[in-house]
């Protein structure tokens, strides 16, 4: 019994001690830039000298670029905002409180759920306000930290702040009418509904806004070009058919994130509920309704040519407030914005620069259970976190998992993240499962038309939605497939799955090729890049259950996928050849 138990520590120390390698190299890497800031500290001669600080801040920086994932990255981020400003103490360099600024928004942009995210927006306000004597992006520093950290220990502070500096904000009466545009009706079960939410994800070239409903609902949209000549910001809006707001959500927002400025919401006569999204500029966009839950996702897309902001996306929602008129006089924050804010670029020569890997559902979505009791959402994850490691050392290109943890993600949050960080592709990890025990094998699907009744069947479990939704899906990607990677998804998909039944094969028995498919997913849906979506294994069938749960078959697994990457990307000039 003893001996037993020495080997079931010693396989679980060798499945962790990937994870475990990586959590100690961070570690290390950050307490020896604490130690190097401690001396510079205990060495009144030192801090006289520049180049001293500027390598306690680069020490910093690198186990945030080298260590994104890692629990002390945030950590990085504050220490080298608070050595940067104390850098500018000595040296009264406009430059070096700008570089401080920097990394604190960097910090509360890229780790939102960090406790140190609203103290780094306080100390950017702090240095705006008395370093650089621009009030007006004081305030705005201190308003984010109010209106996105509502609940955090650092709220009343900088609401005291933003007070003190109210007249550095613009006031301007928002007007209700949008004008006339062709308009597109989407037809639902008629009943009262409720606008229960809304989320947004915005980059200068790209935004996603979701509507979140109680039920579904009969809409029409349209747009107005914008005329720049006489000061008319360009509009989408959204009429939804006899609907209301749902108590506490506000009908008026500054958002000022990448092209989306302002989110208003208004009644119309004809008691439709009308969001108005008012945008710096529009070439195009794309109105759906997605269902379980009920919503109705808006993609916006900038001009040609315009840059890609490549920070940690932020999920922001409108917060609880009064039930003011859409033309009320209202708060406005000043046109003159901060410095962006932006993860450097990995390989600024070109190629590969970014990849997106989503593992599949998460948090109260389970995905589909083995026989076993193995969670499709747990293995996914599993996988994701080796592929992302291997990625990396291919290609030394950043890698960005839409989650690391057990979280509930909707489907629409994964693309989001990937056209929010301008990714050059997106694959998402699952597992597959049928009602009949014996089937096995691999298979890797592209976003098209469904072709036939088991492809769809995929479809609709991936997506939570019956075969009849999948269906009506089908209609919406009509609209959709213009603008989409399909050509790039089907190659990515074929060179993906040759190389997981090749690969596979060699290890492994009875790897059953079921080749490369097309379907309506709602997790690559919208995607601007070539996307691909993984069935690595099916997690019903027992055996390829207890292969999903073994550290060697998951490393496997990845590693086929990134030949099947690297296939691709020379055959697509993304990369050159070694």
């Amino acid at each position: 019994m003893g001996c037993c138990r020495k080997v079931f520590v010693l396989i679980l120390f060798l499945i962790l001690l990937p994870s475990v390698l990586y959590g100690a190299e961070g570690e290390n890497a950050y307490q020896k830039a604490r130690d190097h800031y401690r001396q510079l500290l205990d060495s009144g001669e030192k801090q006289l000298y520049r180049e001293n600080w500027e390598k306690v801040i680069q020490k910093f920086v690198a186990v945030a670029k080298g260590y994104p994932t890692h629990e002390k990255a945030p950590n990085a981020l504050y220490m080298a905002g608070k050595a940067g400003s104390q850098l500018y103490e000595i040296s009264r360099r406009k430059g070096d409180a700008l570089d401080a600024v920097h990394h604190y928004e960097l910090l509360a942009e890229g780790y939102p759920q960090s406790s140190l995210a609203d103290d780094a927006l306080v100390l950017a306000g702090g240095i705006y306000e008395h370093s650089l004597d621009d009030g007006a992006k004081a305030y705005q520093a201190y308003r984010a930290a109010v209106d996105r950290f509502p609940s955090g220990d650092m709220a009343d502070r900088a609401r005291r702040q933003s007070e003190a500096l109210k007249q550095f904000a613009t006031i301007a009466e928002l007007p209700v009418v949008v004008s006339p545009a062709p308009v597109e009706t989407v037809k639902a079960p008629a009943g009262p509904r409720q606008l229960t939410s809304i989320r947004h994800w915005a980059s200068p070239s790209y935004t996603r806004i979701v509507l979140e409903l109680d039920g579904a609902a009969e809409f029409s949209h349209g747009s107005l070009p914008g005329d720049p000549a006489v000061g008319q910001e360009a509009r989408v809006f959204v009429d939804i058919r006899n609907a209301d707001l749902v108590k506490g959500l506000e009908t008026s927002m500054d958002v000022k994130q990448g092209m989306l400025q302002r989110i208003r919401i208004g009644k119309q006569p004809d008691n439709a509920l009308r969001v108005v999204f008012d945008l710096e500029q529009l070439r195009d966009a794309k109105i759906f309704p997605l269902q379980d839950p009920h919503r109705i996702v808006v993609d916006i897309a900038a001009a040609e040519g315009t840059s890609i902001s490549a920070s940690v996306p932020e999920l922001r929602s409108l917060p609880a407030g009064t039930d003011d008129a859409i033309a009320s006089v209202l708060g406005k924050t000043p046109e003159d914005l901060p410095p962006k804010v932006d993860i450097p670029v990995v390989n600024p020569a070109g190629g590969l620069r970014r990849i997106v890997v989503d593992a599949g559902h998460g948090g109260k979505d389970p995905g589909a259970v083995g026989p076993g009791g193995t969670l499709e959402k747990d293995v996914t994850l599993a996988i994701a976190k080796i592929l992302a490691v291997q990625l990396k050392e291919k290609f030394g290109c950043q890698v960005i998992l839409t989650r690391d943890k057990d979280v509930y993600l909707p489907l629409e949050e994964r693309t989001a993240i990937a056209n929010r960080v301008g990714a050059d592709l997106f694959i998402s990890v699952h597992a597959n499962a049928s009602h009949k025990s014996e089937v096995r094998g691999v298979e890797t699907y592209y976003l098209n038309f469904s072709k036939n009744d088991q492809a769809a069947a995929v479809a609709a479990r991936e997506n939570g939605t019956s075969l009849k939704q999948v269906s009506d899906l089908e209609m919406i990607l009509f609209d959709l497939m213009a603008n989409s990677k399909i050509n790039e998804s089907s190659r990515l998909a074929s060179a993906i799955q040759k190389k997981l039944v090749g690969n596979l094969a060699r290890h492994y028995s009875k790897v059953n090729d079921h080749g490369v498919r097309q379907g309506p997913f709602y997790v690559l849906l919208g995607a601007t890049m070539p996307s691909v979506l993984v069935e690595a294994a099916f997690i019903s069938n027992r055996e390829e259950e207890k292969r999903l749960g073994d550290r060697r078959f998951q490393e496997k697994t990845a590693a086929a996928i990134v030949q099947g990457v690297y296939e691709f990307a020379h055959a697509s000039r993304m990369i050159a050849i070694n």
